[in-house]
């Protein structure tokens, strides 16, 4: 006896993934940071979690195409992104170690009553570290406000404590700024091309480990030609979009004369 024939119909391939992450936002000293300033007269341009995002986004772009530049300066925003981290925990451990001084009182951190929620939809772990970091600032800042208003700290140790969170993050977001788009590759580099020496005169000599590939940051992308620059394959082999809420495209460098989301100054 024959066994019935199966029905076969069209594979079924799952679509692209996306993600969605919001962002709590409860102090106007963090929300001043998501936005950023431009510079005016007598006033200095303040990078913002827009437009770090941005440029990240360009340097990531640059290390899929096997820049090397991209790699290093990766690497120093990766350090600078934990260094200015270290930094708010321990200032954020100095105010709680205040507030459990008093064994008879516990004292809850204050809370925003209409708190301000981002979204964020960055296009490589670099965007999201430094929404962390500014999430880090955020309570820093709530804690701060709490121990100053029940009087366990003056105002100057507060603002102190606040202009260097404040500082530890826009020196992070500001790391970014030392790339410049060459699109130069590795064996640009090897062969000595004029695209090498162009870079060369721009960004200066690199370490023989990153030149050599050796030494890569932590979250570094998978180099083109491997996989696709702005995607890249799960488990099960099935592509995953990314994506970016800095509005500019894979050409935007990082001359801080744009604003946080990339866009020209048309003004």
């Amino acid at each position: 006896m024959s066994e019935p024939s199966q029905t076969t119909g069209p594979a079924i391939v799952p679509g692209r993934l996306r993600n969605f992450v919001e962002m709590t936002i409860q102090t106007r000293q963090a929300q001043r940071l998501v936005q950023g300033r431009r510079g005016t007269d007598g006033k200095p341009p303040i990078i913002g979690l827009y437009r770090y995002g941005a440029m990240v986004r360009t340097i990531w772009s640059g290390a899929t195409r096997d820049d090397p530049y991209a790699d290093w300066v990766l690497l120093q925003v990766e350090q600078a992104l934990h260094e200015s981290k270290d930094e708010i925990a321990t200032l954020k451990q100095t105010i709680e170690a205040d507030m459990a001084r008093v064994a008879a009182m516990k004292v809850g951190l204050a809370h925003s009553l209409e708190p301000a929620r981002v979204e964020l939809t960055f296009s490589n772990p670099y965007g999201y570290m430094g929404a962390w970091l500014l999430a880090d600032f955020d309570e820093l800042v709530l804690a701060v406000l709490t121990a100053r208003h029940v009087g366990l700290i003056n105002r100057d140790a507060s603002e102190r404590m606040l202009g260097e969170g404040g500082r530890a993050v826009r020196r992070a977001y500001a790391t970014a700024q030392g790339y410049r788009a060459t699109a130069v590759k590795r064996e640009d580099l090897r062969g000595g091309t004029r695209r090498a020496e162009r870079a060369q005169q721009a960004m200066g000599e690199l370490p023989q480990a990153v030149l050599d590939g050796d030494l890569r940051p932590e979250h570094a992308p998978v180099i083109e030609g491997v996989q696709p620059s702005n995607s890249h394959s799960d488990d099960a082999g099935h592509t995953v979009a990314s994506h970016d809420d800095a509005a500019t495209d894979e050409a935007t460098d990082t001359d801080p004369t744009t604003d946080e989301r990339g866009n020209d100054d048309a003004s």
